[in-house]
């Protein structure tokens, strides 16, 4: 990292996110509803306190959280004391980047436990590409200084870390099981699912699951209801050997699912 970590920096201008989108997928017909779309996709917007010192990674992330999901709010900071000090702000969640730059461990654990004294009622995730992230020392340290989620970029891609924002919005707790149970990881690594264990239905399902939609804009844009989705979700839960929907797209990194 170039720049200290404490140094007061500005928020990010807006005209760096991607411009929104509207719009239905062509392949998909929505059922009738008296929502139109812009509305129901109202129920899906996450605002995100997003801290990052490396300029490059900031506008990466942006740009392709943007481009899955469009009706994400965010608001980019360079430093965690620049949005320490940012004011009128209220985020659904606050996901802070660390990289590995050499900055030691009791520092980053110090930094997510200044921002949770300071937005006691905002889940902190914590995004890292150290090394250090894929050990579970590092993981349960994070989650004991009062991280709601500790996701290593070395083995997540993107939708895995928009899902996980949003089960940590919903009230969850986001960390990689297969590395924190390393009896089971093995097994987990290994287990592959063949496509036609999924249904055509299924895989559609999944397909929004791992873009970080809400059952509702999935309900929407698959033209079902919203109770189908649901047990759809069970199903495929069920299928992968996860426990939540967050789990389940975590896995499916590892398992092609197309249609």
């Amino acid at each position: 990292m170039s720049r200290d970590d404490t140094s007061a920096a500005q928020p990010r201008s807006p005209e760096l996110l991607a411009e929104p989108t509207t719009g239905m997928p062509s392949h998909l017909t929505p059922v009738s509803s008296d929502r139109s779309p812009a509305e129901v996709a109202g129920f899906d917007r996450i605002r995100i306190a997003l801290i990052d010192a490396v300029q490059f990674s900031q506008d990466c992330l942006i740009r392709a959280f943007n481009a899955i999901h469009p009706d994400l709010l965010i608001t980019p900071f360079d430093s965690v004391s620049a949005c320490l000090q940012a004011d009128r702000m209220d985020p659904d969640v606050i996901l802070y980047c660390t990289h590995d730059d050499g900055l030691s461990e009791q520092r980053t654990l110090q930094c997510v436990a200044d921002l949770r004294e300071k937005f006691a009622s905002t889940p902190v995730v914590v995004l890292s590409d150290s090394k250090a992230a894929l050990q579970p020392r590092s993981i349960r340290n994070a989650l004991k200084c009062g991280a709601r989620g500790f996701i290593p970029t070395l083995n997540t891609q993107v939708p895995a870390v928009l899902a996980a924002l949003r089960f940590v919005k919903e009230g969850g707790t986001f960390a990689p099981l297969d590395l924190l149970l390393p009896g089971k990881a093995g097994h987990a690594a290994d287990k592959t699912l063949p496509t036609d264990e999924l249904t055509a239905r299924q895989k559609a399902v999944m397909l929004h699951l791992k873009q970080g939609k809400a059952n509702k804009i999935i309900a929407y844009e698959l033209g079902m209801t919203e109770s189908t989705v649901k047990v759809h979700i069970r199903n495929i839960m069920r299928k992968m050997g996860a426990t939540n929907r967050t789990q389940a797209v975590y896995k499916s990194q590892m398992i092609p699912v197309s249609y």
